[in-house]
């Protein structure tokens, strides 16, 4: 997600320690970490014989320069040393405040919901949202942004694969449709580095593409049984690339879940990669990317508009212009109960007794009325709740959309909601630094 990035820029001016451990014995890791202070500090270093007798040093050194220490891929320490992180806690505890020290460790995202609760400053390191994304890129287009967007999902990481000098569309076939293509290669290699049943993951993974799907339709696609799958999909998860989804009036246990592919580059080479590596490996990806890629990119991409929404929702909560306390932001679906038909809603949120419903149109055409009768026609899902009503529009409404509505009904257009984020961001990063 950038974490390395991030840690040389709080390095930056600060004398730091930076050690990443290995996945070794704890004792081999230990002598790592000796040899390295030694190196940089001294000698005195070696004689060290455990890892508290390290940190003593480490905090004499730091009585003379404030010192930053970082611990990368902590949990191979911790997996050698399980009582590691209450060591560290009562060593910080008893050491003077004239120890100059402060300490990160990092692990991965997928340890953060199971741990986050027992450590005091834990947060997680999320990828930019498209509001923040597009702040990087001030000359591209929005319709270059959303597409850039849709593709890398706004993972620093694989932000700085893009070359600026080139359109987003020529990224693409350099990148995915090209047999050394950085993405081309790295999705596969990814998919052999974590999972022993690879050729399993990779049949999931082409089930889902760009499309959300129950775990009965996975399971009719990949010939798996329920159990099996839902395993393999805990595991596609705790590695970040696919996403367990709830109605957002349900909890997680809701048998209505959907899954879908949630790393960005891997959706992408799932569905337009995976189907045409033959031609790719025949050097044809030319014509494979001119014929059944760029004619659907804007599909692809209005899809995206759907999540850029639901950020600009989370991002008027974080604003307190919502209309209440968002609870939850995502979609609704379900039966209808008078209808006996599956209801979908692409925009919702609750709490308690309150409930957004929203729409978006991916349109260049202006909407008028019209798209509010349909969306209030889902009213009847919600008979004991207040209810408010949110269209987003690529393009924009009708002149006194919101006049003639009512106060429960909102409107915006795209290039709206990027204005209420960029000045919302600007001053937020301001007040930050």
């Amino acid at each position: 997600m950038g974490k390395t990035r991030l840690i040389q820029e709080l390095s930056k001016s600060r004398k730091t320690l930076y050690f990443k451990a290995a996945p070794l014995s704890f004792e081999e890791n230990i002598r790592m970490l000796k040899a390295l202070c030694t190196r940089q500090f001294h000698k005195d270093f070696q004689q060290a014989k455990k890892l508290t007798d390290v940190l003593k040093l480490l905090a004499k050194h730091a009585e003379q320069e404030p010192l930053l220490i970082i611990f990368d891929d902590f949990p191979h320490l911790a997996a050698g040393n399980r009582r590691i992180s209450t060591l560290i806690t009562s060593f910080f505890n008893r050491t003077s405040n004239a120890a100059n020290l402060f300490l990160v460790l990092c692990k991965p995202a997928s340890a953060y919901e199971k741990e986050c609760t027992k450590e005091q400053h834990a947060f997680l390191l999320r990828p930019f949202r498209f509001f923040e994304m597009r702040m990087l890129y001030p000359e591209m287009s929005l319709e270059e942004q959303m597409l850039l967007y849709s593709v890398t999902g706004g993972v620093p990481a694989y932000l700085r694969f893009f070359n600026p000098e080139i359109s987003v569309k020529d990224n693409l076939y350099r990148l995915f449709f090209q047999e050394n293509g950085s993405f081309y290669r790295l999705v596969p290699s990814r998919t052999k580095e974590f999972y022993s049943a690879s050729s399993v993951m990779r049949s999931i993974l082409l089930s889902l593409g760009q499309e959300e799907k129950k775990l009965q339709e996975i399971c009719d696609d990949t010939g798996l049984t329920p159990s099996a799958a839902s395993s393999l999909l805990l595991s596609l998860s705790s590695h970040n690339l696919a996403e367990r989804k709830v109605p957002v009036t349900e909890d997680q246990t809701s048998r209505r879940a959907v899954y879908s592919i949630s790393d960005g580059i891997f959706r992408f080479w799932y569905t337009y990669v995976f189907p045409y590596q033959s031609e790719i490996e025949f050097g044809q990806g030319e014509t494979v990317f001119n014929t059944f890629v760029l004619p659907a990119l804007d599909n692809y991409t209005k899809n995206t508009f759907e999540t850029i929404c639901r950020e600009f929702l989370v991002l008027t909560d974080e604003m307190r212009t919502s209309p209440f306390p968002m609870k939850n932001v995502g979609k609704w679906w379900g039966q209808h109960p008078t209808k006996k038909r599956t209801e979908a809603i692409p925009i919702a949120a609750y709490d308690n007794n309150k409930v957004l419903l929203g729409t978006c149109f991916w349109t260049d055409e202006w909407l008028d009325i019209d798209a509010l009768y349909k969306l209030q026609k889902h009213s009847s899902l919600f008979p004991d709740m207040e209810e408010w009503y949110y269209l987003f529009s690529k393009s924009d409404f009708v002149s006194g959309f919101e006049v003639i509505s009512g106060s429960h009904v909102h409107v915006f257009s795209l290039e709206q909601m990027c204005g209420i984020a960029d000045k919302y961001l600007t001053v937020y990063c301001k007040n930050d630094l």
